[in-house]
């Protein structure tokens, strides 16, 4: 009896091992080019969100009035972001005057009562000429989230207001305008965004060279993270050295002193880039600089700043299962940290903003 034509079991094992390799292989290409379009689309989101804010500051900042009614205000305040009874976590304030079109008039004007008899011209335009220009003070606060988990309370949440500078309600530049903690009165700033790790803003006066960067410092020479346009010494240095205001400014006379260039930095994390967050092992004290993690694997490269708790810390190397960092970084101080804390880092970008100190530039 003749045997039938197959498949030995050697071959059969011979030809299931290919498929294995072949199989694994495609998976991981395929896993390759997952990892990567997430990461494009991430980096996408963030540089349209980051850019839409750098888009609106440089707006603000390019009308600064440079008159005897304008004023610019740049701070600090301290925050317990971690919920640790402590202030640790630094967030910018910027406070202006700024020359505004009647649409910008318009917009920052209360709704008139539905009582009142109005022209033809005030049922268009609202209680203003069309025509005419003015000032508005601007306020941009980046402030804590409130009623959050653990992971979410370094995602600072950035707000803008405005209002004219002849209205009823409390000036943006009044020292009453930030209560006792750092708040400002409820409804009088609108929320811009969320998801904010990081927001600096850093001045260049009339010395400052910026040939090399924007080094800060107290030299002539240096650019400042703070400023102060009529030098009353607004800016509180109990608070943090960054409130530290240029060297070398001119005496204040009749006009404000507005800087040269402004450098805006903004550091964005979504609350979805918190599931590709690595986390501490170990407890770590403030004098350590090795951090052991779960995933080496999802921190930034080196020299990148990362997050922890209220300290910011640049990352120095990274080996398996740990990394060593540059501690108490941005101005914070180094703290204790307990196992479980989520390490946080966002994508950064940056904007240089001129400022037109004439009137004449402004009406180019």
């Amino acid at each position: 009896m003749r045997r039938g034509a197959g498949f030995t079991l050697v071959e059969l094992l011979l030809a299931l091992g290919l498929l294995s390799v072949l199989l694994v292989a495609l998976v991981r290409l395929l896993d390759t080019s997952l990892k990567i379009w997430d990461r494009t689309e991430v980096s996408r989101d963030l540089q349209e969100m980051g850019g839409a804010v750098l888009d609106l500051v440089a707006e603000d900042l390019w009308s600064l009035e440079a008159g005897p009614r304008g004023d610019l205000l740049g701070d600090w305040a301290k925050f317990d972001v971690d919920h640790d009874g402590q202030l640790g976590g630094l967030m910018p304030r910027l406070r202006f005057v700024r020359q505004a079109t009647a649409v910008d008039l318009l917009r920052a004007t209360p709704p008139v009562s539905d009582d009142e008899e109005l022209s033809p011209t005030e049922v268009r335009y609202g209680k203003i000429d069309p025509r005419e220009k003015g000032l508005l003070e601007v306020c941009w606060a980046l402030l804590p989230p409130s009623s959050v988990g653990p992971d979410e309370r370094p995602l600072g949440l950035l707000f803008r207001g405005e209002r004219r500078l002849e209205g009823d309600t409390l000036s943006f530049l009044d020292p009453r305008f930030f209560n006792a903690v750092g708040k400002p009165p409820a409804g009088s700033l609108d929320l811009v965004t969320g998801g904010v790790l990081w927001l600096e803003v850093v001045y260049a006066s009339q010395t400052t060279v910026l040939s090399d960067g924007w080094k800060q410092g107290e030299d002539l020479s240096d650019c400042s993270t703070s400023w102060d346009a009529w030098d009353r010494g607004r800016p509180d240095l109990e608070v943090t050295y960054l409130n530290t205001t240029a060297a070398g400014m001119p005496e204040v006379d009749e006009l404000p002193v507005l800087p040269r260039r402004v450098l805006v930095t903004v550091e964005l994390e979504r609350p979805a880039d918190l599931k590709r967050r690595t986390r501490l092992l170990s407890a770590i004290a403030p004098e350590s600089n090795e951090l052991l993690v779960d995933d080496e694997r999802k921190l930034p490269e080196k020299d990148g700043l990362i997050l922890v708790g209220e300290e910011w810390m640049r990352v120095l190397t990274i080996g398996p299962g740990y990394t060593t960092v540059l501690r108490a970084q941005r101005g914070t101080r180094a703290d204790v940290h307990e196992a479980g804390a989520m390490i946080h880092w966002g994508h950064a970008m940056q904007r240089e903003i001129p400022i037109p100190t004439m009137r004449e530039d402004w009406d180019l």
